[in-house]
């Protein structure tokens, strides 16, 4: 996963001055504030976000079930200066984000692939072993969700799960909670204490 100071240091790294960085920006945040998933953020669409009452409400890709969340102000803010900014461009279709050359059709996961890891590497990230798609960003709210001591069930409900034991599988990165787990090992003894102490 990660930390809340790396999600920061990736956002304040988009420049928000030109139309890209306005349109990204609006998409990590969906990622990294709400946990959606690259395939429901490509095909969100103006009908499925009211402004008036800070909600978004769309039917998951990838469950076919309906998902209604609050945004965030930082959110709610980004996806209305995104709208704002792309109103110039009369797109003829509902969807939010569009790619930023000719024909300027609906976004595609790959393209918020892409922009996910550029947005990494321009904030200069050490990835190391971790992955470093949009998915991560998900995985990476769930486990500080869960590490701030909210339960399973507000963490499914917010990322749109329906099976409550998938949730349990972000508990394990809580290394600080597991800790409070640990079992003390027995005292060695025997062939094992010698093996130890280099007797053997």
């Amino acid at each position: 996963v990660y930390t809340i100071d790396e999600i920061k240091l990736i956002e304040r790294h988009i420049d928000t001055g030109t139309d890209t960085g306005k349109r990204n920006i609006a998409i990590i945040r969906l990622a990294t504030r709400m946990g959606l998933r690259s395939g429901d953020i490509a095909k969100l669409t103006m009908d499925e976000i009211d402004f008036s009452s800070g909600r978004i409400h769309l039917i998951q890709e990838k469950t076919g079930t309906p998902l209604e969340l609050q945004m965030p102000q930082e959110v709610s803010d980004s996806i209305y200066m995104h709208l704002e900014n792309s109103k110039k461009k009369h797109y003829p279709d509902k969807y939010v984000f569009h790619s930023m050359t000719a024909p300027y059709e609906r976004i595609t996961t790959n393209i918020i692939r892409y922009l996910v890891n550029d947005s990494m590497n321009k904030a200069g990230i050490e990835v190391g072993s971790r992955k470093h798609g949009p998915h991560a960003f998900r995985s990476s709210l769930a486990s500080h969700m869960i590490s701030d001591g909210n339960s399973y069930d507000v963490v499914q409900k917010i990322l749109g799960h329906s099976d409550p034991n998938v949730i349990k599988h972000y508990a394990k990165t809580d290394i600080e909670r597991l800790r409070l787990c640990a079992i003390s090992p027995p005292k060695p003894s025997g062939l094992f204490e010698e093996y130890l102490t280099g007797k053997k």
